[in-house]
């Protein structure tokens, strides 16, 4: 949408170019270039009549708007119920909230070895600027309006920053304002010559945009000039007299390899000029990123309310039927039985109504359709099984709740999401596009010094510093993180869901836990889904001292230094005893005296001491590995309890396909069997009437 907020973004860069953007000469001729802009979405709305008109179909069909006027004036007719179970807009829901469940976020990869510091500011500086456009919002709302309307539409725009350099910022266009070039059958929409956004504006707000053109505005108001398509009558209601709209178009076209933007009225160009933005070569770029979900033959552009629309007026028509039947009553009855037929329907219809009739009972029978009403409802329900099988089986879904792993969520979620490659195709590629514009833009208009905003996995707020100047060892200046310099190829990441991962290893540590292996509490407590807040004070409350622990520990560490001390007195004893005993034998001379060992001996003796320590080395090392062993048992049954949830994981998916595919070619079987039955009974009715009418024709007399 065109807000009057963002037009100073593309807006004239001084007065001169606005005056000559009028589009009139000097002699009051209206310039050449506005009128091809002009017919330009002339073209647009008179060739793209057909697919603006599903369009509006199907964000009617989205927002529960499901019957038409002829219908309901056939259904008051009948008095039937305009019944509508709304199975459409919530399969869209599910199908948007299921990929914004598989968001993943933009990485960048160096095209050099020596990129990766630069590919990784890179990283965060994408991931900055969608962080501050809150991005996710925007690709959800992009992709709910590819499924419903077809088209999935943003822009990047230019906002005045606090800094010398503007900021970027990406921003949801409605799909319903969006028009472009007919002739263009791209998904991507890359071989458009035009596109833009239009919009009812209030005449008051652009003369304050535009100082200086309030005649020029006046001669537009309640003039579209021939800019006007279906969507306009949807909401002409809101503009009443008391205002004075003025269409507004941002008409963005290329003139040879060059993209230029206008904005104009039907009749009058308020600002012009040229695209600031480029793509990695240097060439010029628009500001709107546009997807599209499907194309069909003829070009036109449609969602997934076309694949729905049928089964949900097949709902919508055997329900309300259904309902119909089941209050409604057939009576046969003999001529003269009642007085009143009238009134004899009327009571036969209420719940409570009291019908008196004459004669024989057998005169007078309330007929009820039982047998179409069944019929009704099993049409109803087969509707019904060919949505809810479209994209993400809901029954499987339901699953997650039960003894499911996240890593078997995650597979039944792609096999459901394998009938909309496509599409998914489309949107990662246009998700893609978006990441690599900004990520040159930035290059491009962030000059100066800047901090990036930077989350961790733990949610703790960091700031990268770009484009800035420091010293180096040498006492010289030198450019770090300059986002000119840096050359990266993006990608993005395919990672798999880590709070998925994350709720696998609770389970596993709870498990353990239960079978009474040792898992410290913090590891529980940091694989648990609290907040880190949370989780802190916890930790802090484990890790706290318990007093009366440390007096025991205190009391068993006095014992034990009472036990050295006992014992050290007592190899203090042991060693005194010992000198008195050898200065006694040398007092009593040297006849007592052991002769001195001889090198054989010495030798003996250091081999028992070799052997010792080989002993004792020995059973350090079976010490060592029981410890080992023991560190590892832990990790070891991890490792097989993990890969017994993937086997089981793995059967379970195996077998949900298994049992779908039965119950498809039972459905099947059963459909074939009663086509076959039916056929059966029309075909030996036909011949019963044809009998009857030849046996009607033949004479009585023959």
């Amino acid at each position: 949408m065109i807000s009057v907020e963002d037009l100073g973004n593309s807006g004239p860069a001084n007065d001169s170019e606005l005056q000559s953007a009028t589009g009139f000469d000097a002699n009051g001729n209206q310039f050449p270039s506005t009128v091809r802009r002009r017919r330009e979405f002339e073209n647009y709305a008179y060739a793209k009549g057909r697919e603006i008109d599903e369009q509006r179909m199907s964000w009617r069909y989205y927002h529960v708007d499901q019957w038409t006027i002829d219908q309901l004036k056939i259904l008051r007719r009948r008095q039937q119920p305009a019944i509508t179970f709304d199975r459409t807009g919530r399969k869209i829901d599910s199908l948007s909230g299921t990929i914004r469940r598989l968001r993943t976020d933009p990485k960048a990869y160096p095209n050099n070895p020596n990129g990766e510091q630069g590919a990784e500011v890179a990283t965060q500086v994408i991931r900055s600027i969608n962080d501050a456009s809150m991005a996710e919002d925007i690709e959800v709302e992009c992709c709910r309006d590819a499924l419903i309307h077809g088209i999935g539409v943003c822009e990047l725009i230019l906002s005045k920053g606090d800094k010398q350099d503007p900021d970027l910022r990406f921003k949801h266009c409605d799909p319903r304002t969006f028009f472009y070039d007919p002739r263009s059958t791209r998904h991507d929409f890359s071989d458009a010559k035009f596109h833009g956004i239009y919009k009812w504006a209030d005449a008051d707000e652009l003369e304050a945009a535009f100082p200086g053109s309030h005649d020029m505005i006046r001669q537009s108001i309640n003039n579209d000039g021939g800019y006007w398509t279906a969507f306009d009558t949807d909401r002409e209601p809101m503009w009443i007299d008391i205002y004075h709209r003025v269409r507004l178009i941002d008409h963005w076209y290329k003139v040879g390899n060059i993209w230029h933007w206008s904005i104009h009225t039907g009749i009058v160009e308020l600002a012009q000029g040229t695209s600031p933005f480029i793509n990695e070569r240097g060439q010029s770029l628009s500001k709107f990123d546009a997807f599209a979900a499907y194309i069909d033959i003829h070009g036109d552009h449609y969602g997934l309310i076309r694949r729905l629309r049928g089964p949900q007026d097949a709902i919508n028509q055997h329900r309300s039927k259904a309902i119909h039947i089941m209050n409604t009553r057939q009576i046969m009855l003999k001529e003269g039985a009642v007085d009143d037929v009238e009134v004899t329907r009327r009571e036969a219809a209420r719940p409570d109504g009291v019908i008196i009739y004459r004669g024989d009972p057998k005169d007078l029978q309330i007929i009820q359709p039982e047998q179409e009403f069944i019929q009704q409802t099993n049409y109803y329900q087969d509707a019904k099984t060919e949505i809810d099988g479209f994209g993400p089986n809901q029954q499987l879904i339901t699953q997650f709740g039960q003894n499911v792993s996240g890593r078997a969520a995650n597979m039944l979620q792609q096999a459901g999401l394998a009938e909309l490659g496509p599409f998914l195709k489309n949107f990662r590629l246009w998700k893609l596009w978006r990441y690599r514009k900004c990520w040159i833009a930035a290059q491009k208009f962030w000059t100066s010094d800047r901090f990036v905003r930077v989350t961790t996995n733990q949610g703790i707020a960091q700031f990268l510093q770009v484009n800035t100047m420091q010293m180096n060892e040498f006492g010289l200046p030198i450019l770090v993180n300059f986002l000119g310099n840096i050359d990266v190829e993006i990608k993005i990441d395919e990672g798999a869901d880590s709070e998925t991962i994350m709720a696998d290893i609770f389970d596993l540590l709870l498990a353990l836990a239960q079978n009474n292996v040792a898992v410290p509490p913090a590891a529980i407590i940091e694989a648990s889904a609290l907040p880190i807040s949370e989780k802190k004070k916890i930790t802090d409350i484990i890790n706290q001292p318990d007093p009366m622990k440390q007096q025991a520990q205190q009391l068993m560490m006095a014992d034990k230094q009472a036990d050295i001390q006992k014992k050290q007195a007592e190899v203090g004893k042991i060693q005194t005893a010992g000198m008195l005993n050898a200065a006694k034998a040398r007092s009593e001379g040297a006849q007592g005296m052991m002769p001195p060992p001889s090198p054989l001996d010495l030798a003996q003796k250091v081999a028992d001491i070799n052997e010792t320590n080989a002993t004792a080395m020995h059973k350090r090392a079976t010490a060592l590995n029981l410890h080992s062993k023991s560190l590892m048992t832990p990790l070891q049954f991890l490792t097989d309890q993990h890969q017994r949830n993937l086997d089981r994981a793995h059967d379970s998916a195996h077998q949900s396909l298994d049992r779908g595919f039965d119950h498809f070619h039972r459905t099947q079987d059963r459909a074939h069997a009663t086509a076959h039955k039916n056929a059966d009974r029309a075909q030996a009715q036909s011949q019963a009437e044809a009998q009857a009418k030849a046996q009607a024709q033949t004479p009585e007399g023959g």
